[in-house]
């Protein structure tokens, strides 16, 4: 299942940066070919669109599952430099591929010597050719931006960023996990910080998959706390109670894994809450999407209330109002609490998954 979303998502920006391309595909026929054409070869506008949408497919494929993850241990310049020139390259390779099968169905010459001679002087040693690649590694930096602010921001956030939807505070309905793992700071006095900090990297990287499995949205990281969030919908609160479960039961087969490597496996305690905030890009300097209101805080809260209550979830009312327990599901009523903080005492419930 998380593979499958996994692959669904990575096609999806993919598909949607071939569409992309396939438009300036367009933009650049009329103004490259149409215009100052010295090509030695016939260009037709849907020849054009689609070879530029198959290399745009074929390098963005490229960045998006293989070169995505590459060479993060280094500086972003870095990294941007070095993925432009693979792109380059395989750009270099697909072009070349391309033309040169192009030409010789086109215009058939006589031996590779003629062939590579007029192939080199009628098309790559051309000025619409080098303007022509230009634009395209501008474009293949134009995609390599677009896929790094996904992975920083999240899917959906760089249309947000884009279209300016959190540039204003808004208001919503949602539903918060506030996750952590238990005994945090034993654990990190025993591993020393190093080893610590590796080992959350592998629990955020495996809690990822039921997120992503489950449509959620990663809300923020805070030490050894992760925030997930969904808009507050019925099927939402369903997607919620299978993350914890498939994050539950994830970590569970993982259990040897992380003795082997660390000595220790990590389990963790998690508060739901749902209700309105309002949520808006913050910041002058760095800018970031935050959700503040009293849902957060009485999140955090009863995130809190797990070891006092010696549960490891815990449920508000708010998120069970108007939602019934759904099969399979051990939901049961712990009672009226009170908050630290709040002056109105909130109804708890405890969520049993072992």
């Amino acid at each position: 299942m998380f593979y499958r979303k996994l692959l669904n998502f990575r096609l999806r920006t993919v598909i949607g940066l071939t569409l992309l391309w396939m438009v300036f595909g367009f933009i650049f026929f009329y103004n490259l070919v149409n215009v100052r054409n010295d090509l030695g070869v016939v260009v037709v506008l849907w020849k054009f669109v689609l070879v530029f949408g198959l290399m745009g497919f074929i390098i963005n494929s490229a960045l998006v599952f293989y070169f995505k993850n590459a060479f993060n241990r280094y500086p972003t310049w870095a990294t941007i430099l070095l993925k432009l020139i693979l792109a380059f390259l395989l750009f270099l390779l697909v072009t070349f591929v391309f033309l040169a099968f192009y030409y010789i169905l086109r215009y058939r010459a006589g031996n590779l010597a003629d062939f590579t001679h007029s192939f080199f002087t009628k098309v790559m040693f051309t000025n619409s050719f080098l303007v022509f690649f230009t634009d395209l590694i501008v474009l293949s930096f134009l995609s390599i931006v677009f896929i790094d602010i996904t992975h920083r921001f999240g899917p959906g956030m760089f249309w947000s960023m884009l279209t300016g939807q959190y540039n204003n505070p808004r208001k919503e309905n949602r539903i918060f996990i506030f996750l952590d793992i238990n005994s945090a700071t034993t654990i990190a006095e025993h591993l020393g910080h190093e080893q610590y900090f590796n080992m959350l990297k592998d629990f955020f990287s495996d809690i990822t998959i039921p997120v992503l499995t489950n449509d959620g949205m990663i809300y923020q990281y805070v030490g050894d706390e992760i925030v997930i969030s969904w808009l507050n919908r019925p099927e939402n609160k369903i997607k919620a109670l299978k993350f914890l479960r498939n994050a539950f039961y994830l970590l569970k087969r993982r259990e040897e894994k992380y003795i082997d490597k660390y000595g220790t496996s990590p389990d963790f305690k998690a508060g739901i809450h749902a209700g309105e905030v309002t949520a808006g890009f913050v910041g002058e300097i760095k800018t970031e999407l935050i959700y503040s209101g009293d849902t957060m805080n009485t999140a955090a809260r009863i995130r809190s209330m797990c070891n006092e209550l010696n549960e490891n979830f815990v449920i508000s009312e708010d998120f069970m109002d108007n939602f019934a327990q759904p099969p399979g599901y051990e939901i049961n009523k712990i009672g009226t609490m009170e908050l630290k903080g709040k002056t109105e005492p909130v109804k708890v419930f405890s969520l049993k998954l072992d």
